[in-house]
């Protein structure tokens, strides 16, 4: 199945006349983080197509961070049967949105953990030993494949924390 791609312009118009439904597949707390006015949370990490099948009657747009879990979710929806969902042209890294909370961000907490590790590294280093130069060995490794993957599994993981799992969702 080809994955259906449709404007998030068009998507916004259809969602306000009452003809589709924006679904985020993000983790709650990058949804908290910022999302489309309307749009209901249904993390993928948590997918059931059960979770669909009120909106069968809908055009059901799908976003994500970066465009993967949602094509993940779409294909996975035409499998079971639904042939209404579409995957939104421009993703959550391409659209701009208020914070929904005062909570740190998942992208804020990701600054500081990485701040975090290369402080160790530093103090470590420094007056430790040697063996803490592997800190920023993992961290460039890391950021490089992230990059080329574009895929983070450091932010999903942090949005799944404890504190980041409180569920924000349409229904």
């Amino acid at each position: 199945m080809v994955t259906r791609i449709i404007s998030y312009q068009e998507a916004l118009r259809a969602q306000r006349k009452g003809n589709g439904v924006i679904i985020d597949v993000r983790e709650p707390a990058e949804f908290r983080d910022g999302h489309i006015p309307y749009a209901i949370n249904l993390p993928s990490t948590r997918f059931s197509a059960a979770d669909y099948t009120g909106w069968r009657h809908l055009a059901i747009y799908l976003v994500c961070q970066s465009g993967d879990r949602a094509r993940t979710i779409a294909q996975q929806l035409y499998v079971a049967g639904l042939s209404n969902v579409c995957v939104l042209n421009r993703h959550m890294e391409q659209i701009d949105t208020e914070a929904t909370s005062e909570v740190w961000s998942v992208d804020r907490q990701f600054r500081l953990l990485l701040g975090i590790l290369i402080a160790m590294y530093l103090i470590g280093h420094y007056w430790l030993s040697d063996a803490f130069a592997a800190i920023p060995v993992i961290l460039c490794t890391g950021l490089i494949i992230t990059a080329i993957i574009d895929k983070c599994y450091l932010r999903v993981g942090i949005a799944m924390l404890p504190w980041n799992r409180r569920q924000v969702s349409g229904h």
